[in-house]
């Protein structure tokens, strides 16, 4: 009993120190935000990423429903 109690104790401990890792490479983005905001700036966008030099890069859906990759300026989300 005392084995399984310590075996589950570590199992607990190990996932809460592997946790933080998974977590994703940039500190305080918030993807979600960005893409709500370019689709509401009409831009078909079904991913973005955290990219240099202040830009996005978003993935982009097109009328004919090809996917291209667009960069967008962070702060302004213009076209770059």
């Amino acid at each position: 009993m005392k084995i399984t109690a310590l075996a589950l104790a570590a199992l607990i401990a190990g996932g809460a120190v592997a946790t933080p890792v998974l977590a994703g490479d940039s500190a305080g983005f918030d993807a979600g935000y960005f893409l709500t905001q370019l689709r509401y700036d009409g831009i078909n966008a079904i991913d973005v990423d955290d990219y240099a030099d202040g830009r996005l890069r978003a993935l982009v859906v097109l009328d004919d429903g090809s996917q291209v990759v667009q960069f967008y300026d962070k702060d302004s989300l213009q076209l770059r």
